[in-house]
């Protein structure tokens, strides 16, 4: 196994996924050597809290006072549907982390217009959809916490007219920026 010295790997890691580690995580992690295991296993743990993060502190605005039915525009979705996008999201994201825990070179897509057309999420209640969301990303949450670090460079195909391969791990932090570029639309009207 390769060694690295603490500050050195902290730093090439911080790069890399453009996190940053905190004192206590860096004490928390082994000091005469790092195993991949365990670098893997603070990446995924830091992903999970950042999500966390984020919806607590969407689903603790002031979000039933929003006008949800607004829409930016012609072929644009409500804020209903774009919450109604990111439940879809979340059941396929589920299913690609879940699977890729003992399988991979899977493929998993969606044709996300036409699942929110289908579900009709513009006239469901708020309140449903916002609370199926919160349990869904909870379960995502509680998987990426736990989730097997060496399993974390598995890939599976997310494209949908070509093969397009991504790891867990990227996929993890990609739909984390894909929630925050969907609530971020929600609290602008």
């Amino acid at each position: 196994m390769r060694q690295f010295a603490p500050e050195g790997l902290w730093v090439s890691l911080s790069r890399k996924h453009d996190i940053s580690f905190t004192a206590l995580e860096m004490q928390a992690a082994p000091v005469s050597h790092f195993s991949r295991k365990s670098l893997f296993r603070l990446v995924m743990k830091k992903i999970a809290r950042e999500l966390e993060m984020v919806l607590s502190d969407f689903l603790n605005s002031d979000i039933l006072q929003k006008n949800w039915n607004y829409k930016a525009g012609p072929g644009k979705w409500t804020k209903k549907e774009i919450i109604g996008h990111l439940i879809d999201s979340a059941q396929i994201n589920l299913q690609r982390f879940v699977r890729s825990t003992y399988t991979e070179n899977f493929k998993v897509t969606y044709d996300q217009v036409e699942w929110v057309d289908a579900q009709h999420y513009v006239n469901a209640d708020i309140r449903e959809l916002l609370e199926l969301w919160r349990l869904l990303n909870k379960q995502i949450v509680r998987v990426l916490e736990n989730y097997p670090p060496e399993r974390l460079q598995v890939q599976s195909d997310t494209g949908k007219t070509a093969v397009s391969y991504h790891t867990v791990e990227f996929l993890a932090q990609d739909y984390v920026n894909h929630l925050n570029h969907h609530l971020k639309s929600i609290d602008l009207e």
